[in-house]
């Protein structure tokens, strides 16, 4: 789907992924988030991008499986570095995971993305989570192009307790 070469995907990629998503809980580094799963990704010559990463316990939800929140963190973060390595810097606006098997914690997952459709500033992308070469969930997501809303925008960091968390109060 792109023309690039894979050289100039792969700086793209790492230069809109360290300058917007540096300290990110899937992709950022430990030095900006130490709670990141420091998920790296790498460009493939077909356009889609690939990572892998080995489930935690920290993130079970059910005894023994993977939190359908983090299976979805996971695709999310792959189609949102697909989008990097095209060049683009793009918000999830719709997210629809299908979720085919259970994910157990200590399984090492691959992720792949690809961009399936761009219409004007929104980008259609497709996930897969699997393992072992076996399909255990997938996504298609609607992003939305977000150099407007990442210029425009002022984000401002919440008061937080000793833990890192924001008191409740703070948020509308």
């Amino acid at each position: 789907m792109t023309d690039r070469v894979p050289a100039a995907a792969a700086h793209a990629m790492a230069g809109l992924a360290d300058s917007l998503h540096g300290g990110c809980m899937a992709c950022g580094g430990a030095d900006r988030n130490p709670t990141s799963l420091c998920l790296a990704f790498t460009y493939c010559p077909d356009g889609s991008v690939s990572a892998v990463h080995t489930t935690g316990v920290q993130h079970q939800g059910y005894s023994g499986i993977l939190h359908g929140g983090m299976v979805s963190t996971l695709l999310d973060a792959a189609m949102t570095h697909c989008l990097f390595a095209h060049g683009i810097s793009a918000v999830t606006a719709e997210l629809l995971v299908r979720f085919v098997a259970p994910v157990k914690i200590g399984q090492r997952v691959e992720l792949t993305a690809r961009l399936v459709e761009t219409k004007r500033r929104t980008y259609r992308l497709e996930a897969r989570l699997t393992c072992e070469a076996r399909l255990m969930a997938r996504a298609t997501a609607k992003f939305l192009d977000a150099s407007r809303l990442l210029a425009s925008q002022s984000i401002h960091a919440l008061p937080s307790d000793e833990h890192g968390c924001a008191p409740s109060h703070h948020l509308a």
